[in-house]
């Protein structure tokens, strides 16, 4: 196994735990009940921005596009989405707000690059480690977003989904 695979493995698992770091942080909310959704409007800790979101019930994935501190509203530039760096470089805070970031987003982050990693130099090829990076994904979301009901039905969904692709894998 030559470096600059493990190196390339790495970089893929940083940006897959900067990914599972963002369905940590929107799916809880986007499948809030009402009764979740009016305690969450009352809060004081987070923003206009997110409050809209959630009001409007537009908060997804994919909207909006790009990161954002919950309590303040920032819209992340690029450079604050640099998995692991940007996190050390800001000491765990929001640059506009100060507001503190989780030490969970950077473990997230810094345990997906090992694991990925650790599967490049591994297992053989490209199939192998991808599958087994992408599970280790799947159930770290599952793991954190089991406890809200709501979530329940479409990781249930995914996971099939997901296993139907692992047979694929293994009979290709």
């Amino acid at each position: 196994v030559q470096y600059f695979e493990i190196g390339i493995w790495t970089v893929l698992g940083l940006i897959a735990g900067s990914f599972v770091n963002v369905c940590l942080d929107r799916l809880p909310l986007q499948f809030a009940d009402d009764e979740q959704s009016s305690s969450l409007l009352a809060s004081s800790e987070l923003s206009p921005f997110l409050k809209t979101h959630l009001r409007e019930r537009t908060l997804s994935l994919a909207n909006p596009a790009r990161s954002f501190c919950f309590s303040c509203g920032h819209q992340l530039s690029w450079f604050e989405n640099i998995p692991v760096l940007s996190y050390l470089l800001s000491r765990g805070h929001c640059r506009k707000c100060n507001a503190t970031i989780g030490a969970g987003t950077i473990l997230t982050e810094t345990v997906h690059g090992l694991v990925y990693s650790g599967c490049g130099w591994f297992l053989n090829g490209w199939i192998w480690p991808l599958t087994f990076s992408i599970n280790f994904s799947f159930l770290w979301i599952l793991g954190h977003c089991w406890s809200y009901r709501r979530t329940r039905k479409m990781l249930l969904f995914a996971g099939a989904v997901l296993l139907i692709l692992n047979f694929g894998i293994y009979y290709y």
